[in-house]
């Protein structure tokens, strides 16, 4: 193998190696943030279900003996009567201003008409929401009746109307009924109707309980009707009858729905408030943010819940740049089971089956993904209740969102780092490819002399490899540029000697040889004279360096220079017509006149030479801001256009005929061109206008 391709032992961190590696680097960045954000959000998932879990175990062990709070399974099976906690007082005008927020705990009665918040059902169906505030209970229903009927003060019946009848009592009697039949809309008071005895003769009269508020007020499709009573006229069991009433065929007929069924009036709900212990206690056992904790019996049924789902994401605030990108985390969703009475779902089955069980759930307007977990509530080797604890992702999406906005700034400060090492990587590239064009570029002048060395380089990469092939090539062509700058004077002095014994010899033999061989003579004669002229010549280039580094600059007037040579030249080359143009002043040039008459004569003799007949040969000095050009012009044939880079060049002649007594070696101009160089001057040659000859021009900076 050459030494110019030679590698270096071992590993070779090459350019090629290098930009894979931040190749490499670069695409393994958006694998590494997809799986990171992967596993974080599986791990996050397992973690908030494992934690749901143990919550919901750990509060049903703390309740595991609180057999008082919890109905057996018999009693479990009663209907009930649920009263939420309000957290607004509410005005009893009939409106639903005060009830918006509260309107999503409403039930739909009868219950197999289902939960739908649309209120389009038939007659006498109803929505009904209960509940407590500072010791007041505040009722709400919104009947559907096409034909309200009001009572008739007039009339002796007692009911003649649409109606409602609120039942009191407790697991073994029914203490009051009260009922709101008013004569017209607005405010008015609930009536009992009493049964008197006189004389084996049954009376009945009512008695208005002012005790209790209500109002009823018509909407397009029926009546809201708002109760406001004590809460100590409640006891164990309440229940809510709707009558309505159709006067057809001129006989009132009631069409009753009660919300424990049909008998709503003998044996009403069984009354759930909230448990303010259970909710205590739960309380102090979650205290985590965004997560809600249920208490339910065994049907189901809740008796105490704490926290809520929405989760404060103000303190995670993000830019404009992130909000675009990222996915949005709200707080604003669809909370489906808010104030809920009742509870369903595999979970809970799965948990009053002894087995604690999670399920994961979309909110209904799928803005949020809920996770819920439950766990039986034991009391004497009997499941007696749920525990149910729920929270959605948001955190887990905000605990992503920070994650993924930490791995976005960190991925832009990797991608930062990794552009600015490209930028590094890149213009160190370049500086070392500028300098090492540099270097090659003045090692050679543009005449392809060797003027300089080039440093090797130390890098094992492929930069590295062309330094030093370079290095060595220019060594090498040095050495050999060398050689031939010294083949001229060696050459020179070794056929001087054989020359001048063949030309003794054809002296001695001239003399003694008969005429008609003489011719032959006169030929070898010719052969050494020429062998001389070329010997002379070759020693000329030789000894021109030499004359280079001796030479001396002095000022010399160039038009007077000009004039004088331009005379001998007309005395040298009589049948040639020379024309000599100059400026009007005089023109002081610090120059060597030796080396520049050779110069000129070197130009003169090959315009001369390549001139047609009866054309002249100009010599032109011109002055442009203080910058002197000499030009030599002559009339024939023109520079061919693939030579004009190599006219300059040693040993180049583009002579397509030449004097049989004239040898020419193309070193005239070659010598003319380094002794313009001595004088800091540029030499051009170039074809005259309308490609009549030939012109060059020595401009002198």
């Amino acid at each position: 193998m050459s030494s110019l391709n030679k590698k270096p032992d071992g590993f070779r961190f090459t350019i090629r190696v290098k930009l894979l590696l931040l190749s490499i680097a670069i695409l393994t960045l958006p694998y590494i943030a997809y799986e990171y954000m992967s596993e974080m959000e599986h791990r996050l998932r397992t973690n908030l279900e494992s934690s749901l879990l143990e919550s919901t175990r750990a509060i049903a062990a703390s309740l595991h003996q609180s057999y008082r709070r919890f109905p057996d399974r018999q009693t479990a099976v009663d209907p009930t009567f649920f009263i939420h906690q309000l957290n607004t007082p509410i005005q009893t005008d009939g409106y639903l201003d005060d009830w918006i927020q509260y309107l999503d705990w409403s039930e739909i009665y009868p219950r197999e008409l289902g939960t739908s918040t649309e209120f389009t059902y038939p007659d006498g169906s109803y929505r009904l929401v209960a509940g407590i505030f500072e010791n007041t209970l505040h009722v709400l229903l919104q009947i559907n009746d096409e034909n309200i009927i009001y009572h008739q003060p007039d009339t002796e019946a007692i009911i003649d109307s649409d109606h409602i009848i609120m039942v009191i009592g407790d697991d073994y009697v029914i203490r009051q009924k009260y009922y709101f039949a008013p004569s017209v809309p607005g405010n008015f008071n609930p009536f009992q109707i009493e049964t008197v005895r006189d004389d084996w003769i049954e009376k009945k009269f009512i008695r208005y309980k002012t005790n209790i508020v209500a109002s009823w007020q018509p909407f397009d499709n029926g009546y809201n009707l708002e109760i406001a009573l004590p809460l100590n006229l409640s006891h164990d069991r309440l229940g809510i009858v709707v009558a309505d009433t159709d006067s057809g065929n001129g006989q009132l007929k009631f069409k009753y729905t009660g919300t424990a069924g049909n008998d709503t009036l003998i044996r009403p709900g069984r009354v759930i408030l909230p448990d303010n212990h259970l909710e205590n206690m739960i309380t102090r056992l979650h205290s985590s943010p965004g997560r809600r904790i249920w208490v339910l019996d065994s049907r189901g049924q809740v008796l105490a819940n704490a926290g809520n789902l929405r989760h404060d994401i103000s303190k995670h605030p993000l830019n404009l740049f992130y909000k675009l990108i990222l996915p949005p985390v709200t707080d604003r969703f669809e909370d489906d089971l808010a104030g809920a009475s009742r509870l369903y779902g595999k979970e809970i089955q799965s948990a009053l089956n002894g087995k604690p069980e999670s399920r994961w759930r979309l909110s209904p307007d799928k803005k949020a993904v809920i996770v819920s977990a439950a766990a039986p509530v034991w009391v004497f080797d009997e499941i007696r209740g749920v525990v149910v604890a729920e929270e959605t992702t948001n955190n887990i999406q905000l605990l992503q969102r920070d994650a993924l906005v930490s791995l976005v700034n960190k991925t832009l400060l990797l991608f930062f780092i990794i552009i600015l090492l490209l930028l590094i990587f890149a213009s160190r590239l370049s500086i070392r490819l500028q300098r090492l064009s540099k270097e090659a570029a003045s090692a050679i002048d543009e005449y392809g002399r060797v003027i300089g060395d080039m440093s090797k380089s130390h890098a094992s990469d492929e930069i590295g490899d062309l330094s030093r092939n370079y290095a060595t090539i220019l060594e090498r062509l040095k050495q050999y540029n060398h050689y031939l700058e010294g083949m001229a004077g060696k050459l020179s002095h070794e056929l001087r000697t054989p020359m001048a014994v063949v030309q003794s010899s054809l002296d001695n033999i001239d003399s003694g040889i008969e005429e008609d061989k003489q011719v032959y003579i006169q030929r070898a004669r010719d052969g050494i004279q020429r062998l001389n002229l070329l010997v002379t010549r070759l020693s000329e280039a030789a000894r021109l360096e030499q004359a280079l580094q001796s030479a001396g600059k002095t000022k010399v007037d160039i038009c007077r220079l000009l004039t004088q040579a331009v005379e001998g030249y007309r005395i040298a080359y009589p049948s040639q017509r020379f024309e000599l143009t100059l400026p009007d002043t005089e023109q002081v040039m610090d120059i060597a006149p030796d080396l520049f008459m050779q110069m000129l004569d070197k130009l003169v003799s090959n315009a001369v030479d390549f001139s047609e007949p009866d054309t002249p040969v100009s010599i032109a000095l011109s002055s442009d801001d203080s910058v002197n050009s000499i030009t030599v012009s002559n009339y024939g044939p023109l520079l061919p256009e693939d030579m004009k880079g190599q006219l300059f060049d040693s040993m180049v002649s583009m002579r397509e005929k030449q004097k049989k007594d004239s040898p020419h070696l193309g070193l005239g101009l070659y010598i003319a061109r380094i002794i313009a160089e001595f004088h800091h001057a540029e030499i051009v040659a170039e074809n005259l206008e309308e490609d009549s000859g030939v012109s060059i021009r020595i401009v002198f900076k």
